[in-house]
């Protein structure tokens, strides 16, 4: 796997959809959100996620992202479908826009954590109705109400 160099990433995310994983992370009867620190979606309860590197598998990814944003370890993640998000706002000053598979994992150990990307976690049991509808579409479709 490979991380394309920050400038050449920004030409990549300037001209092209972003293809990225986020992870209903569920324990128990709760679900795990972040609130993101950064553009796009600042100051919104998220899901853990982000970009897929190149040569990573999918589920691999969302497991990946899973340890990077929570410090958590999951069980095999199952995928609930997928979407596509576009935001005014992006990291670079610019128009953010991201094909995104989503998936449902259990967690299994590990101390949650926040990584640079969020100010704050928390679990939660319901869906607020004030969250994103991308959130809560996918929270509905892991059988959260």
């Amino acid at each position: 796997m490979s991380e394309l160099p920050l400038e050449q990433y920004k030409e990549f995310h300037r001209l092209m959809p972003i293809l990225c994983v986020d992870v209903v992370l569920v324990h128990g009867n709760s679900f795990l959100l972040l609130k993101r620190k950064n553009a796009p979606a600042c100051g919104e309860w998220w899901l853990p996620g982000g970009r897929v590197l190149r040569d990573e598998l999918l589920a691999d990814a969302a497991k990946r992202k899973i340890r990077e944003e929570t410090g958590l370890e999951s069980k095999e993640p199952e995928m609930l479908g997928a979407d596509e998000t576009l935001f005014p706002d992006g990291p670079f000053g610019w128009s953010t826009h991201t094909v995104n598979i989503v998936f449902r994992a259990d967690a299994v150990k590990g101390e949650a954590k926040v990584d640079n990307q969020s100010e704050e976690f928390q679990w939660f049991e319901k869906i607020d109705e004030s969250w994103p509808e991308y959130v809560k579409k996918f929270l509905k479709k892991a059988g959260f109400k």
